[in-house]
This record gives structure tokens, sequence and C-alpha cells, in this order.
């Protein structure tokens, strides 16, 4: 049985990377390798653990491999120069170049050929610099997002060695999350990671769901604070009749979430009084309208989710404005980069604030997306916002696509620590309430592997169990 279930994993992985060599990463390659996972972690369970040694690190070379593929071979339209009259289907446009009409043919290249093609059109060093520097900046939002998590984890008692072991975890699940859609190769690794050396799992699921409403709060209070700066973007999407009230819309819907965020951190309370009004307010509603009692309940839900997280950090409010400063710089970062790849590609006339605010929406519209890692909905957002400051389509897909190229460029290497996570690797310390921990729950045998249901289990139980414990 476990041979048949590694076939198959194999097979559905052979299809994921096929996908990723004609560059088709949609719900068909996400199926195929989700049955690929599926399918193999149970069929490894049921092998030797001689045969699953050699079959591990075969699956590793896989992975890295096809990862690499599914990044430089993801398709984005370009602009080429036309000599002569166009083909016949072929989709063209004319743009005037130092005063002269020329036409330009559009066609998808995978985007190494894209930017191949495009870099012999400017400087080389101008090139070469600035993406260089978008690198570095994307980097240090990662660290700012990993020491975050470090700090959310250490306000449950739950002590790592950072670089070695938390800033490693980060870079293995942003390696991982190139397959996956949002941020769920991250979280999902970097929770693993947490729960699995430290045997703490109320704790860090806690830790990882306020993390993620911290997260939140971070993306969209960099869109409040680029908000006034950037506001020719949405003058440009909509007219400057419209602008305003998609502004006020904006600013109204992104400060509420900030300010949701903020005042739960310091009165908990607070948020538990406005759940006890809505809910009263609502009682009544969704008697006479019973679909917006699941809307009512789903929002419930979340606020109390949000409220048993904060709880579990009583006293420890500089700890969790810290995080959520961290996550700011995060998101701050990486809409940046955006930047810094627009000069890259010769675009001289970039503005930093319109772009970056630009950004943190293509961002948000980009984690909502369900593509593997953004690809495809990152290219069309920048083009539909950030088009009039990029000065045009081309440019703005070919921008989105190297910002991503220059993110994962910058983490892409944390497939290197996957190869390090053999059965027997231990972070050089992991302490619970300041008492080193001795492992004794890891099976060596089963290098790594995790029960989902009992983290199924634990996150139905909620998070409250972890301050009960506390």
């Amino acid at each position: 049985m476990g041979f048949a279930l590694v076939a198959l994993a194999t097979l559905s992985f052979t299809a994921v990377g096929y996908f990723a060599w004609t560059g088709h990463l949609g719900f068909a390659a996400l199926g195929a390798l989700l049955v690929a996972a599926v399918a193999y972690f149970l069929g490894r369970r049921k092998l030797d653990s001689k045969v699953r040694k050699p079959l591990d690190m075969i699956s590793k070379i896989a992975f890295t491999v096809v990862g690499v593929m599914a990044l430089l071979r993801h398709p984005i339209p370009v602009e080429l120069v036309l000599e002569g009259p166009a083909p016949e289907g072929v989709k063209t446009v004319t743009k005037m170049v130092e005063g002269q009409e020329v036409l330009f043919q559009v066609v998808e290249l995978p985007i190494y050929d894209a930017i191949a093609q495009y870099i012999t059109q400017v400087d080389t060093t101008v090139f070469v610099t600035f993406a260089i520097v978008a690198m570095l900046v994307k980097f240090v939002g990662v660290i700012s997002s990993a020491y975050a998590w470090n700090l959310l984890l250490r306000g449950q008692g739950v002590r790592y060695p950072f670089w070695s072991k938390i800033m490693t975890a980060f870079l293995i699940g942003r390696f991982i999350g190139t397959f996956l859609p949002s941020t769920l190769g991250l979280d999902g690794y970097t929770l693993y990671e947490a729960g699995r050396y430290s045997n703490q799992w109320p704790r860090v699921i806690t830790s990882k769901a306020l993390e993620k409403f911290i997260g939140v709060a971070g993306l969209f209070l960099g869109m409040v604070v680029t908000l006034p700066f950037g506001y020719q973007v949405l003058v440009d999407v909509i007219g400057a009749e419209k602008a305003p009230l998609l502004a006020a819309a904006i600013g109204g819907v992104a400060g509420s979430v900030c300010l949701v965020v903020i005042v739960g951190l310091v009165w908990p309370v607070f948020i538990v009084g406005i759940m006890n009004i809505f809910q009263k307010i609502t009682g009544g509603i969704v008697g006479v309208i019973p679909p917006l009692k699941k809307i009512s309940d789903k929002i419930l839900g979340i606020l109390k989710q949000f409220t048993d997280a904060v709880g579990a950090y009583k006293g420890q409010g500089k700890l969790l404005f810290t995080a959520l400063f961290m996550k700011f710089v995060t998101h701050f970062t990486t809409a940046s980069v955006y930047y810094f790849t627009a000069l890259a590609i010769g675009v001289t006339t970039a503005k930093f604030w319109p772009i970056t605010f630009g950004s943190t929406i293509q961002i948000l519209a980009t984690l909502l997306s369900p593509t593997i890692a953004g690809e495809g909905a990152r290219e069309a957002f920048q083009a539909l916002l950030l088009s009039e400051q990029l000065g045009g389509t081309a440019q703005a897909v070919l921008s989105g696509a190297l910002g991503f190229i220059a993110a994962e460029a910058a983490t892409m290497w944390g497939g290197a620590f996957l190869w390090t996570r053999k059965a027997g690797w231990r972070p050089k310390f992991a302490e619970v309430d300041g008492v080193q921990v001795d492992y004794a729950w890891i099976d060596d045998e089963d290098d790594g592997g995790f029960d989902a249901d009992k983290i199924a289990q634990l996150r139905e139980e909620g998070v409250a169990s972890a301050r009960k414990e506390d």
C-alpha cells in the first residue's frame, strides 16, 4: 500500500512539474499538488525507515527543481518591437518613442526570458544595482516578520534561537510557499516546526492565530500611512471625481481594521463588549433574515478568536506592539520593493509613494487570490493599478513579476535549509517556560511527520486552552 501511494504521489507531482514547465499554475496544478502531498505523507509512513531516507532525499530534490522551474517559467506579457507588418492574429500596440510611432508585438514569455528580452533595453548596471537593492529591502521585511513570530512565541513561553531556528524555518516556509496560495506554505511550516520541537501545540497555535491578526493590521496600517501620498493612483484608475469616495472607503476600512486590532491589543475586554452589543443588535435581525445569522456568527467567531489570542498575552503590551510594528515594516518593505524594480527596468519617472501605496493594494489582492504564490494575480493587479505610474502595462507587469523574482531570490535559498532538516536535527535550544525540553516525544524514525488530526483537534478546542494552561 505504501509503494502504491508513493507511486500516486509521483504521478501527481509529475503533473505539477508539467504545469510548472508550461506556466499553467492554476487550480489543476494546485489539485495535483494536494494529491501528491497527501499521498506521499500517507505512503511514506507505511514504508520501512531504510526506504524512507533515500525517498525523502529524492523528494526534496524534485521539490527544489520543480519549485525553481515554477518560479522562472511563469509567463508574463511583454512588448517586443516589430519590424515590418504585424503577422495576422498577433496582438499589437503602437507607442510613441522619441517622437515616432513604434509598433510593438505583445507576446507571453517565461519570466526569465521576458527579463532577458527587456534587459537589453536598459542599462545593465542600473538593472543589477536596483534588483539587488530590491532583494535586500525584501530581506529586511522577511527578518522583521520572522522577529515578530519569534516575539509572539516568547510571549507564550516558547523560546528558540532566532537565526538558526526561527529565521531558517521562515526561509523554508517561504520556499515551500512557492507552490501554495497566499501564505499557506509559510504559516503551515513555521507552525509545524514551532509545535514539533516544543510539543506545546495550544501555545504555538495561539501565537500563529494572533500573528495573522497582527499581520493583517500591519498591511492595512501600511495602506493608511501611504494613502495620502499615493492618492494619485486612485485618480489614475477611476478618475478625479470618484477618487475621493474610493479613498474614503479604503481609509475607512483599513483604518477600522487597524483601530480594532490596536484597541484589542490594549483593552481586549473592549472587544468583548463590542461582541455583546453586536450580538444583541443582530439577535432580532437574524430572526427575520436567517442568512444573516451565518455572517453574524462568522464575525463573532473571528472576534472571539482574536480576544482569546490576545488574552493569552495579558500584561505583554510592549511585546504585542513591537510585533505589530515589525509586521508593518514587513508589508511596507514588500510594497516598496516594486519601486526599486521599476527603477531596475528603467522607469526613471517612478515615484516612491504612489507605487508603494498601489502595491499595498496589490499585495492584499494577491493574498486573497487562490493562485499558486499569487502568480498571475500579482501582475494583473499591478497592471490595473500602476500602468499610468510606470508608463505602460508592460512596465507594470514586468516590475510586478520582477518584484516577485526579487522577493523569491532573497529567500529561495531557504530550500537549502530544508535539506538540513533530517532525522535527528534539533535546534540549539528549545525552552518552554525557561526549561530546556528533552524532545522525548519526537520519533526520528518518522523524520518529522506530524499528526494533522491532532492539530485539527487542537484548533477546534480553540486557543483559549493556552490561557488556562498559562
